[in-house]
């Protein structure tokens, strides 16, 4: 027999809230306001009984159900009985990747690439080829697609968004990786926190490559192809955490 719409949907994925970090999360009624609660509100339109999951970017993963729905005078509130929290361990090798900031809507779809595979963080890298800067704001934005990406693919730790860095300042940073397209394959390095160097659209200067091999950065290919900066980071931090 034909299941109806609304017992489909009892099927489907708890819907996920993203709530900051709160001291010791533990089960229990819990209140959620503000634009999570009018998003599940009006445009998931959840009914009562459904699962969720609320995440707190922070490593921890509350499991519950919904137990009311209320426009009250100054918005929407939903309201959950917690029965479980888990405490989720991060990622490792923990993958911080540096790249200039891609133009245009393709920073966004960097975000979240690297959110969905698993990458700790990112840094907007300023290398002599470089052509665009993130303004604060833009960060700002960046870190909310962060969080979006976070309820979406289900992580318990969002990427972070990080302050830009030289390329001369972050050759002193340890366990770093280049991604260079002449480069041999690359060799997982016995460390819990890996510096991937992505280069900028116009590739890396003789200079930086010279630099980088003295401040003992480990060079490394990653595909047959020369990818742009969005694609290239992805598919490297994926490498890395699948031979760590």
């Amino acid at each position: 027999m034909d299941a109806s719409p609304r017992s489909s949907r009892k099927l489907m994925p708890a819907h996920r809230f993203f709530l900051p970090a709160r001291p010791s999360p533990a089960p229990g009624p819990w209140v959620i306001g503000g634009e999570e609660a009018r998003h599940a509100a009006r445009v998931k339109r959840l009914d009562l009984g459904e699962p969720v999951e609320v995440l707190d970017g922070m490593g921890s993963i509350a499991s519950g159900a919904v137990t009311a729905i209320d426009k009250e005078y100054d918005g929407w509130v939903v309201r959950v009985n917690i029965e479980t929290v888990r405490r989720i361990e991060p990622i490792r090798p923990a993958v911080v990747v540096l790249c200039p900031a891609p133009k245009g809507d393709r920073l966004p779809q960097l975000i979240e690439g690297l959110s969905q595979v698993g990458a700790a963080a990112w840094r907007p890298l300023h290398a002599e080829r470089t052509v665009a800067e993130p303004a604060a704001a833009r960060l700002d934005r960046l870190e909310r697609i962060a969080q979006e990406s976070a309820k979406q693919c289900g992580r318990a730790w969002t990427l972070r968004i990080e302050q830009s860095i030289t390329f001369t300042t972050a050759l002193a940073l340890p366990s770093l990786v280049m991604a260079d397209a002449g480069s041999g394959p690359f060799t997982p390095p016995n460390s819990a926190e890996i510096h991937l160097l992505i280069g900028p659209e116009g590739g890396w200067s003789d200079a930086e490559r010279a630099a980088a091999r003295a401040a003992g950065a480990a060079p490394a290919s990653f595909g047959p192809h020369v990818m742009r900066v969005e694609t290239a980071a992805v598919v490297a931090a994926a490498s890395v955490l699948a031979a760590g």
